[in-house]
């Protein structure tokens, strides 16, 4: 067969071109530290890898849930913890005035202390977060829950948030409604006997308290309701603790899944830089040879013989 100059020529150059493109190739690897420039490289690799991206990036949001109800809760529980301090102080002042060593004048100035008291105990139940949300209203969360004067009313709502923290539908609550953790408000009700309502309203148990001081007819059932809240506290941060320690559990069961996914993403996905240099530097020679080679069969012809 006969070859003509031009097409041996062409020869020469689509050789060069081909060894151009792979090391560009080979460089472009190098460069994004990347295995595979597309999919079509390697269409199960790919599709593995936008699977294991999708369950890292979801993994990941799961840690930022659980970093977000971390907060609620850690915030409700401090709360709770210094409503538990000042119920105590209220405890105390309460067995103070049942004394009969006291007067009409003692007994009122312990209810006033009391009253302040009780406006602190309102005043940590409309707590707010770095958000600005109020904690114990639900999902009415952007106003105050409780009122903080007579006759006391709860503007917050039942509901509470359930936050998915892992897979399989794992989920925590991020937070307690008001009337469960400080009692429930009917304003319209009329006054209840002091210890004769567990569910009632710490507010509302602490006003007929301060009443019945000021009045200088204090009731010893008024420990009853203090009591019973202290119980309800406790009762609630058994349940935040609970669920933070339920939190710090996932959190490591999907870092642990994060950082295996990742690892795997990078078995199939990244680079490995030796063996790219190393076939960096073998298919840089066989450019130069082409590049030679072309060279040499340009010269290859009968006319730069003749004198």
């Amino acid at each position: 067969m006969r070859i003509s100059t031009s097409w041996n020529n062409q020869l020469g150059v689509n050789a060069m071109l081909d060894q151009q493109a792979k090391l560009n190739d080979t460089q472009l690897k190098l460069s994004s530290g990347k295995k595979y420039l597309n999919p079509a490289e390697n269409p199960v690799a790919a599709t593995n890898l936008v699977d294991l991206q999708q369950n890292i990036k979801e993994h990941q949001q799961f840690q930022v849930n659980i970093g977000a109800a971390r907060q609620r809760l850690s915030l409700e529980d401090s709360v709770l913890s210094n409503a538990t301090d000042v119920l105590h102080k209220i405890r105390e002042l309460t067995i103070q005035g049942l004394n009969d060593s006291n007067n009409a004048t003692n007994r009122k100035q312990i209810a006033l202390e009391i009253d302040q008291l009780n406006q602190h105990l309102v005043t940590l139940a409309n707590t707010q977060n770095a958000n600005g949300e109020y904690i114990f209203a639900g999902f009415k969360n952007a106003q105050p829950p409780f009122s903080n004067t007579e006759p006391y009313s709860y503007q917050g709502d039942a509901n509470h948030r359930d936050i998915a923290i892992g897979p399989d539908n794992r989920k925590v609550t991020d937070g307690d409604p008001g009337e469960a953790v400080f009692g429930s408000i009917d304003p319209l009700a009329p006054p209840v006997a002091p210890g004769s309502n567990p569910d009632l309203n710490i507010f509302q148990a602490v006003a007929q308290l301060s009443s019945d001081l000021k009045a200088n007819t204090p009731n010893k059932n008024s420990l009853t309701d203090l009591d019973n809240m202290l119980t309800r506290f406790d009762t609630t941060r058994a349940s935040t603790g609970a669920r933070l320690k339920a939190l710090d559990n996932q959190e490591s069961l999907n870092a642990d899944y994060i950082l295996a996914n990742k690892s795997t993403a990078s078995e199939i996905g990244d680079l490995d830089y030796a063996d790219a240099l190393s076939k960096f530097n073998l298919q840089n020679v066989a450019l130069q040879a082409a590049q030679q080679s072309f060279a040499k069969v340009q010269n290859l012809s009968l006319f730069n013989y003749i004198n």
